[in-house]
């Protein structure tokens, strides 16, 4: 046995780009800070019924958000989240959507409602995902099972950009967010080559996102370790995570849209004032990228 306390950050610690790192919402990205209301704002949330897709809404609802679009396959699931809201922050108008993101006409249809009921949407945060657990080893898995991840992450959270982007040029969004709800890929577990792989194939997406659309703040977003029902047994007694924290790095990154890390990856234990002062050094090069910087 060992003699090593057992360290619940480990993990977190392991992946820390700045010297403080936080694993509960704390002041910088309190949502219910004036600097960041989203007052008269719409956000839409995918994956919005439960997990951190709630504290992703209630997070925005405390932000002061005049509507929230909460996107799911469950139904009952978006409803009780609307209930709560609705008791808790009545001056914010709900709209709840049962869709597949994978299937492009329940996305597009979920974009009608958004515009029969808003007008416009200013964020949207693609919190929705699958992970296939488990799977079998590369070559032995079946294709089909491998490549359910990619259709729902990959395609989906592309098919939902797409709509969103078309829904806030049509109506002028001066500058709209997206939030990309990725994962810890410095991970390397047996069987799950489907689920970092997506998930690191839409960091990528982000930053070309970003690219071609120099209107737009984007960004990728690490949610930590969170208890939820998508949590790997193995880093169950390290997923000390808020969901409320996720929910409040999201308010922050639309309300601020930091230059800085605009088409990046950040985790949400990183501390947030950090970065901003190494807006310089971030910027002047591929920092929290996937690029790769090659000799001349």
């Amino acid at each position: 046995m060992s003699d090593q306390p057992f360290d619940p950050d480990l993990y977190t610690k392991a992946g820390v780009f700045t010297k403080s790192y936080y694993r509960d919402v704390y002041p910088a990205v309190d949502p219910t800070r004036p600097d960041l209301s989203q007052a008269g704002k719409v956000t839409i949330i995918t994956g919005g019924g439960r997990g951190i897709g709630v504290g992703i809404a209630i997070a925005h609802a405390k932000s002061g958000v005049r509507g929230l679009v909460l996107v799911g396959r469950s139904l009952d699931n978006l409803e009780k989240v609307k209930r709560t809201i609705e008791a808790d922050y009545p001056s914010v108008d709900v709209l709840t959507v049962a869709a597949d993101i994978s299937d492009e006409a329940s996305v597009n249809q979920v974009f009608i409602k958004v515009k029969e009921t808003f007008g416009i949407a200013d964020t949207l945060v693609n919190n929705a995902g699958v992970i296939t657990n488990p799977i079998d080893t590369i070559g032995k898995v079946s294709p089909d099972v491998w490549w359910n991840d990619f259709n729902v992450n990959v395609k989906g959270t592309f098919l939902v950009c797409a709509a969103f982007l078309r829904l806030t040029t049509e109506s002028s969004v001066v500058k709209p967010t997206v939030v990309n709800v990725v994962s810890n890929i410095s991970l390397k577990s047996p069987s799950f080559s489907s689920y970092f792989s997506s998930k690191a194939a839409l960091m990528k997406f982000t930053e070309v996102l970003q690219v071609e659309n120099p209107g737009l703040a984007a960004y990728s977003v690490n949610p930590g370790l969170v208890h939820t029902d998508a949590i790997l047994d193995a880093f169950t007694p390290y997923a000390k995570d808020t969901a409320a924290l996720v929910g409040a790095a999201t308010v922050y990154l639309s309300a601020r849209q930091p230059h800085h890390l605009n088409g990046r990856h950040l985790c949400v234990n990183w501390d947030v004032e950090e970065l901003e002062a190494r807006k310089e050094e971030i910027e002047s090069s591929n920092l929290l990228t996937i690029g790769l910087t090659l000799p001349s």
